[in-house]
C-alpha cells in the first residue's frame, strides 16, 4: 500500500466516523480504531528493508550488536504506546491514555538506559 493510499483510506474512515458518530458514537470509535489498525500494519510492513538497512548502517559504523537491537525494541515500544495512548484518546479515556504514554516513556527510559551508561563510560575512558 502506498502513502497516497494510507491517506486515502484515513480520510475515507474519517468522513465514515463522522457519519457514522451520529447515529452510533460507539461505532465510530471503532471504526476509528480498526482504520488505525489496519494504517499501522500496513506502515509495519513497509518497514521490513529498515531493519536491513539499519544493520548495514551499524556495520559500517562500527556499532556494537546490541545497539541496533536496543534501537528496534526503542522504536517499537514508542509506537506502541503512542498508537494505545490515541486509542484511548480517541475512546475518550484521556486520564488512561496519559498513564500509557507515561508507561512508554519510562520502558524507552529503561531500554536506553544502558547505552547512557556505556556512553558515559567511553567519555570518561577519553578524559585524561
Amino acid at each position: 500500500m502506498t502513502f497516497a493510499q494510507w491517506m486515502g483510506m484515513a480520510v475515507a474512515a474519517a468522513v465514515l466516523c463522522m457519519v457514522v458518530r451520529a447515529h452510533q458514537p460507539q461505532m465510530a470509535g471503532l471504526i476509528a480504531m480498526t482504520a488505525g489498525l489496519m494504517l499501522t500494519l500496513s506502515a509495519l510492513a513497509s518497514l521490513t528493508d529498515l531493519q536491513g538497512m539499519l544493520l548495514r548502517l551499524s556495520t559500517l559504523g562500527g556499532l556494537q550488536e546490541g545497539a541496533l537491537g536496543a534501537l528496534m525494541k526503542v522504536l517499537g515500544v514508542s509506537w506502541t504506546a503512542e498508537m494505545a495512548s490515541r486509542i484511548c484518546e480517541d475512546l475518550g479515556e484521556n486520564g488512561l491514555s496519559r498513564y500509557v504514554a507515561l508507561a512508554g516513556r519510562l520502558s524507552v527510559f529503561a531500554l536506553v538506559a544502558p547505552m547512557l551508561i556505556s556512553m558515559l563510560e567511553m567519555i570518561l575512558e577519553l578524559a585524561p
